[in-house]
């Protein structure tokens, strides 16, 4: 998920406009000109930052799931699997949702974080993921398809590739409301894709 500055920032400076405009109204006792065009510009800053259909998507995701995963360092690299567990809630009034993952990664406790909202804006779902074995944060954008599938698209460093920045795709398929699947297919040295990671998802009850 990127940070739009200039986005965010001009919103937010005008409501504190208007916060230190409506106390010299107050303290000199003078009636305040709101500026022509404001009332519309704040009334769709209000719309881009409202929860829609989008967003009651992600809530499907919340809750309690055990997680089995297969990951491959390459097409023709053996499986590896191991399992974990993750736990979902919205947060920011149903505007995102924030997933902790606990599992192993090669022998190694492994703990991940992800942001995943959708940008009114842009029209697009997206994704921040950070865990404690990187410095990195992975950072992505998605588009849903008719039946609800959503294909995220990234880029990061590919490390059986001297770190070269390749592209990735993920894939977010909901089953039904107790089981969900992430695919990420990567790119190898030569640049063909491989099904790098999958993990199955299912509800605790």
């Amino acid at each position: 998920m990127k940070f739009h500055g200039k986005r965010f920032v001009l919103p937010v400076v005008g409501l504190l406009g208007l916060g230190l405009l409506a106390q010299q109204g107050v303290s000199q006792d003078k009636p305040v000109a709101v500026p022509a065009g404001m009332d519309a510009g704040m009334a769709e800053m209000m719309k881009l930052g409202a929860p829609g259909p989008e967003h009651a998507t992600l809530k499907r995701l919340a809750g309690n799931f055990t997680a089995e995963v297969t990951m491959k360092m390459g097409a023709d690299a053996p499986a590896m699997n191991s399992k974990g567990t993750l736990k979902a809630e919205m947060i920011f009034g149903g505007r995102y949702i924030k997933s902790d993952y606990t599992g192993d990664f090669m022998g190694q406790p492994f703990h991940g974080m992800s942001l995943v909202g959708y940008d009114n804006m842009k029209k697009k779902f997206i994704s921040m993921w950070i865990d404690d074995m990187s410095t990195m944060a992975m950072m992505s954008e998605g588009t849903a398809d008719a039946s609800g599938k959503v294909t995220y698209v990234g880029e990061a460093p590919c490390m059986m590739d001297g770190g070269k920045i390749k592209p990735y795709r993920e894939v977010v398929t909901v089953t039904d409301d107790d089981h969900w699947s992430v695919e990420m297919f990567s790119k190898d040295a030569s640049d063909k894709e491989f099904l790098g990671m999958s993990i199955k998802y299912t509800r605790v009850k």
